[in-house]
C-alpha cells in the first residue's frame, strides 16, 4: 500500500514537472549522428540513434547543462548538449550554460517517474536500479566569517636628524708655470757650389771616304735588225733568189 502511494506521488511530481516542461518546448536540431538514450548518461540503453540534422523539440536540460531532455517523432529521451544545436539571434549556436536561459530552457529534474512514464513495456523497464545512479551529494561548505583587517596603528613621523656633511678639504691646487722649451738655435750652413769638372771637347775627325771607281759604260752590242719589206695588198709576193752555197760561186746547170 505504502510502495503503491509512493508511486503515485511519484508520478503526480514527474507529470508536474513534464507539463512544465512541456511548455518551454524549443525548436532544435542535432549536429551529428546521435543516440537519444534513456536517462542523461553513457550507461542507460539507447532508444534510438537520431540522424545528423533531423528536428527534434527539446523541453529542458539538467543543472549544469550536459544532457537535455528531447523527443524525435513518438520517441522521448535524453540526449548529450553537445549535440544540439538552437538559433539564437538568427545565428546557430549550441547549447551551453549560457545560452539556454537566454533562449528559456529550464531545467528540468531526472527521476523514477520519468522513467515509468515513457519506458514502461520496454525489456530494459525493469532494471532501473541497475541503470539509475543519483547524482551524487554536494557537502555543503559553511562560508567562513569575513576576515576581520588587521588595523595597524601609524607609526609617528620622527623628524630624522640628519648630520651635515663637514665641508670637503680641497687644498689650492699649485699650478706649476710652464717652462718654455728650450730650443738650440738653428744653425744653418752655407751650400757649397757643386764642382763641375770641365767638359773637353774632342775634335770630330773627318770621315775617310775612299774615291769611287766608276767603271766605263760598255756600249750594249745590238745586231742589225733586218727589215723586211712591207708587203702591200694586191702586189705579188717578191721571189727571194736563192742563194748557193757560197756566194759568188758557179751556178750549177
Amino acid at each position: 500500500m505504502y510502495k503503491r502511494i509512493l508511486t503515485g506521488m511519484l508520478a503526480i511530481i514527474g507529470a508536474s514537472s513534464l507539463a512544465g516542461a512541456a511548455q518551454a518546448a524549443t525548436p532544435s536540431f542535432t549536429t551529428a549522428n546521435v543516440n537519444l538514450r534513456a536517462g542523461p548518461g553513457t550507461s542507460y540503453p539507447v532508444i534510438v540513434t537520431v540522424p545528423n540534422g533531423t528536428p527534434i523539440t527539446t523541453y529542458g536540460c539538467l543543472e549544469n547543462y550536459n544532457w537535455c531532455d528531447v523527443s524525435w517523432g513518438t520517441e522521448r529521451g535524453w540526449m548529450s548538449a553537445s549535440y544540439i544545436q538552437i538559433t539564437y539571434l538568427g545565428e546557430p549556436h549550441i547549447i551551453t550554460p549560457a545560452i539556454a536561459p537566454a533562449i528559456g530552457l529550464t531545467i528540468v529534474v531526472y527521476n523514477r517517474a520519468y522513467w515509468d512514464r515513457y519506458y514502461y513495456g520496454r525489456p530494459w523497464y525493469r532494471n532501473w536500479d541497475r541503470y539509475y545512479r543519483p547524482p551524487p551529494r554536494v557537502k555543503a561548505v559553511q562560508p567562513l566569517p569575513p576576515r576581520q583587517p588587521k588595523i595597524t596603528p601609524p607609526k609617528p613621523n620622527r623628524p630624522k636628524a640628519v648630520q651635515p656633511l663637514p665641508p670637503r678639504a680641497n687644498p689650492p691646487k699649485m699650478v706649476q708655470p710652464r717652462q718654455p722649451r728650450a730650443t738650440p738655435p738653428r744653425v744653418v750652413q752655407p751650400r757649397q757650389p757643386r764642382a763641375t769638372p770641365p767638359r773637353v771637347v774632342q775634335p770630330r775627325q773627318p770621315r775617310a771616304n775612299p774615291p769611287r771607281v766608276v767603271q766605263p759604260r760598255q756600249p750594249r752590242a745590238n745586231p742589225p735588225q733586218a727589215v723586211q719589206p712591207r708587203q702591200r695588198a694586191g702586189q705579188p709576193n717578191a721571189v727571194q733568189p736563192r742563194h748557193g752555197r757560197m756566194q759568188g760561186g758557179n751556178r750549177r746547170g
